[in-house]
């Protein structure tokens, strides 16, 4: 096993990753996540900063389009805050609080 490439330019450690088509997200103790793309010459570069959260980012999700029309990102941190971003605009298409969360917990725990 070799090493291929770095991702360069989150000020804290990544803390999750995920791919989708030809781009790679990272989420980090930075409070934002990054979208990567790996250029021809094997280096990653980054096309978009998502900065939002208020605590580090611990998880990642996506979502694409079945016509091919684009990718939401979920991103969640460590207070519970759940964000979803629209990948094209690189902006919040909507935010959820810790509150949503205990409300969802607590609904999974009694089904």
């Amino acid at each position: 096993m070799s090493v291929t490439g770095a991702l360069r330019g989150h000020a804290k450690a990544i803390l999750c990753l995920i791919n989708v088509q030809d781009l790679l997200l990272s989420g980090s103790g930075d409070m934002t996540v990054r979208i990567w793309q790996r250029g021809n010459d094997g280096r990653y570069c980054c096309l978009a900063v998502l900065d939002g959260h208020q605590t580090p980012v611990r998880s990642l999700a996506v979502e694409t389009a079945a016509d091919g029309g684009g990718v939401k990102v979920f991103s969640g941190s460590f207070d519970g805050e759940i964000k979803v971003w629209q990948v094209q605009t690189s902006s919040v298409v909507k935010g959820y609080d810790r509150t949503v969360n205990q409300n969802f917990r607590s609904r999974l725990m009694n089904f």
